[in-house]
């Protein structure tokens, strides 16, 4: 490793203030992690090339999208003819016509200055935006879908590869997570009906989440694991009850 860059480094770092640290915290916590019913929504993406078509293969399973560029890619073009998006040529000397309505805005141009122009007008707006150059008010975070298991990994843009790499072993752990939220949901319905008790249901959930017994048995299938959270649930029930 070259010394010099190292030794500029490793003083930079030192010379941090806590100041500083506060004020990146700040920041970093500016952003709240949300889940946001985009159903009705219009998502408006400036930019036909692939970064726009990225950012529409994301949004377009979520809300209503629409592509506003000169051009478009091939794979955006069959988006279109789906159905999946709407793609509106147009030079791009007017944007301002395309943010009523809209929810959330990307400014995915080549132009880095038309970028901060349609981010400008959209803030002015108060619209969302997602910028694809700069952290923006809307942070798209890599995102895992496992059943009812919705999970959102986010490094505030600082590495898109630690992001990834975290999204793919998470999915390596919550394999069989999605039927225990499966299981546990049924469970909770069952003792709803037999158990007055919110506190003595939960101790009941807690029992049945933390026994390595159910996980074992959710891996060979979910009726094998409801037959031995069943077991446990009759086991449980034999105890004292708390009161609520």
């Amino acid at each position: 490793m070259n010394q010099p860059i190292l030794k500029r480094a490793l003083r930079h770092f030192g010379e941090r203030s806590a100041s500083d640290t506060l004020f990146r915290i700040d920041i970093v916590m500016a952003h709240v992690p949300l889940f946001i019913d985009l159903s009705d929504k219009c998502i408006v993406i400036f930019g036909g090339g692939h970064v726009g078509e990225r950012k529409a293969k994301m949004f377009c399973a979520y809300g209503l999208t629409k592509v506003v560029s000169t051009s478009f890619t091939p794979e955006l073009m069959k988006m279109a003819g789906s159905g999946l998006v709407d793609t509106i040529v147009d030079d791009l000397k007017d944007v301002k016509k395309y943010l009523d309505g809209a929810f959330i805005v990307v400014p995915a141009t080549n132009n880095r200055a038309l970028n901060g122009l349609i981010a400008d007008q959209a803030k002015a707006m108060h619209i969302l935006v997602n910028q694809v150059d700069d952290i923006g008010e809307v942070i798209v975070p890599s995102v895992i879908h496992k059943d009812d298991i919705h999970i959102g990994i986010s490094t505030m843009g600082k590495s898109p590869a630690a992001a990834r790499f975290l999204r793919l072993r998470i999915e390596e752990l919550i394999e069989n997570v999605a039927l225990m939220v499966t299981l546990q949901n049924e469970l909770r319905s069952i003792l709803k009906k037999e158990i007055n008790s919110q506190l003595e249901r939960r101790r009941i959930l807690e029992s049945i989440i933390n026994d390595h017994g159910v996980w074992m048995a959710l891996a060979r299938s979910y009726d094998a694991g409801l037959r031995t959270a069943l077991e446990i649930v009759e086991h449980e029930r034999m105890k004292p009850r708390a009161t609520t």
